[in-house]
């Protein structure tokens, strides 16, 4: 057997160990979110061949490729529904989460009959499957899991036939762990790509030295090599200087636009601070030790989105590592009719308004009120929709926004009520 062989099922035998932990200590059956093991695969991925790493029944890069270089040749109409904003590899990462959670929810209630049946139409796969693969693929990778497009409902995939073996569930273990092992994939790169996130061409690029045995660092210097020369090659002539208009703006040199104004001249000269819905690379971290309570987003210390904040005086607090795992609800409240009305960041528990260790931690934790959107409305709490890992409460317009995750960057919790 060989040493990536071996590897490979060590790792399948601690990611089922890390999810039994998750599942018996946090109640939590969702996407393996264990800090200690991303950290080691990480760690296998980053100085060795990725191809040697991804030998679980699945080549993540090749998806990745595929799907990088559609949305690097597609117009710009056609983009318009795929996630620029945070990078094609973001949405990549989100989908292999997806089929992550598709694969241990078959892997763990393979007799339910809710998880026979896949509707490509939900909120979840229209914005987290759909926007980065193509039918192709969505028909192959779900196809692994043993779904098939319906004969008769177009719009919708088929687990055909059910079936509940032990090779059946072994495959399933191990097809959770290889997607657990693209998403660590998806987020090194993020992480390593830095300002270059959502540049087509260098996702492209990075992805396919990978693929060619390369480690993270060669990666990303045949990239860089790779398209300075293809730049160079298409690099325009030296103008000569115009003599006749004020081209400084900004300290460098811009072309007006009508009326003789630079853009900048006619709204002052632009701020480098973020939005309140901004992403940075630390939402594709798996560690976010700062979180500006203002912007309600997750940064890193080295985040120039955070020196920003920062300057404009925004409350920011360090976040705890446990920030990974959702919030839970206190013992003592009633969880057949979850009220959450005060979060315990000291404890990271939801209190009901009637619990009385609720009342204990008001006054000597640092405790959050629930019921008010972070957009100042107040919340109808009908549908409740709080994120069980950072404590957001959101309003019916604010979540219509973005039905699937918290500006957190976390998924939300769609199998509970919170």
């Amino acid at each position: 057997m060989s040493v990536s062989r071996q590897v490979a099922i060590e790792l399948v035998r601690v990611y089922d160990n890390r999810l039994e932990q998750q599942i018996v200590q946090r109640g939590s059956s969702l996407a393996c979110r264990d800090e200690e093991l991303w950290n080691e695969v990480e760690g296998l991925l980053r100085d060795g061949d990725a191809k040697e790493k991804h030998c679980l029944g699945l080549d993540p890069l090749v998806v990745m490729e595929e799907s990088l270089k559609a949305a690097a040749s597609a117009p710009a109409a056609t983009c318009s529904r795929r996630v620029k904003a945070r990078g094609e590899l973001h949405g990549l990462a989100k989908a292999f989460e997806v089929l992550e959670q598709a694969a241990l929810n078959l892997y763990l209630g393979p007799w339910r009959k809710e998880y026979s049946v896949i509707k490509m139409y939900s909120g979840t796969f229209t914005h987290c499957i759909t926007p980065v693969l193509s039918m192709p693929q969505i028909e192959k990778l779900f196809g692994l899991l043993g779904y098939q497009p319906s004969a008769t409902w177009p719009q919708q995939l088929c687990l055909q036939p059910p079936r509940v073996s032990p090779a059946f569930l072994d495959d399933l273990l191990r097809l959770s762990c290889a997607f657990f092992l693209a998403r660590c994939e998806c987020y090194l790169l993020l992480t390593a790509l830095g300002k270059h996130v959502g540049d087509a061409q260098w996702e492209l690029g990075v992805v396919r030295e990978r693929r060619k045995g390369n480690s993270l660092q060669v990666a990303l210097d045949n990239t860089k090599k790779t398209l300075e020369i293809s730049q160079s090659a298409v690099e325009p002539p030296d103008r000569e200087p115009d003599l006749y208009r004020d081209d400084l703006v900004n300290g460098g040199q811009e072309d007006l636009n009508e009326g003789g104004k630079s853009p900048d001249s006619q709204q002052g000269l632009s701020k480098a601070e973020p939005e309140a819905d901004h992403s940075c690379t630390c939402l594709r971290s798996p560690v976010c030790p700062k979180h500006c309570l203002e912007c309600n987003t997750l940064h890193n210390i080295t985040c120039a989105f955070l020196g920003s904040c920062e300057a404009e005086g925004h409350n920011v607090l360090f976040q705890d590592p446990s920030c990974l795992y959702p919030i839970t609800f206190h013992e003592c409240c009633d969880l057949s009719t979850p009220d959450p009305q005060v979060l315990c960041r000291g404890c990271r528990v939801f209190h009901s308004g009637s619990c009385k260790e609720g009342k204990l931690c008001q006054t000597n934790h640092n405790v959050s009120s629930l019921g008010e959107c972070f957009c100042g409305k107040v919340c109808s709490r009908s549908p409740l929709v709080l994120c069980r890992y950072c404590g957001t409460e959101y309003c019916s317009n604010c979540w219509y926004k973005n039905p699937i995750t918290c500006t957190c960057g976390q998924t939300f919790d769609q199998s509970s009520s919170v």
